[in-house]
């Protein structure tokens, strides 16, 4: 199922990310991020009462940004990605968001497949930006 993000996510959300990414935005972003930004907009999957994946984008105007995406480790390759990821696309026409960006690590293939499998192009390329490695930047165009 999925829903909106709640604060009593968080503690899952920050589990996702530390065991995908070692790393993680963090408790306290987070909190500000369902509870004070109103142009942010957060979501998650939740499988059998367990959240297996969360993504979060922040919208203004007509562009939409994604903050993060992650799918538990042991849910990868099921379909639960792609999932979240179309509903959240969904919404975000809804909202008419015309543009989606994100970063991604040169280095992660799978999510660049996922990307390019929901139409994310390559735009441009931050060097560094992910400390010792490159970020692509996708770039989505909604249709309208």
């Amino acid at each position: 199922m999925i829903r909106k993000a709640t604060p009593n996510d968080i503690f899952h959300m920050v589990r996702l990310e530390k065991s995908a990414f070692k790393t993680t935005l963090g408790e306290k972003f987070l909190l500000q991020e369902l509870n004070d930004n109103p142009f942010s907009f957060y979501y998650v999957y939740e499988l059998n009462k367990t959240v297996i994946g969360y993504i979060g984008f922040r919208v203004y105007d007509d562009q939409a940004e994604m903050m993060n995406f992650v799918v538990s480790l042991d849910h990868q390759d099921e379909g639960y990605g792609s999932q979240l990821l179309s509903y959240c696309l969904d919404e975000l026409e809804k909202k008419d968001v015309k543009t989606i960006s994100l970063e991604v690590r040169k280095s992660n293939k799978k999510a660049q497949h996922v990307y390019e499998k929901m139409g994310f192009k390559l735009s441009h390329i931050r060097k560094k930006y992910y400390e010792n490695e490159d970020g692509y930047v996708l770039v989505k165009e909604v249709k309208m």
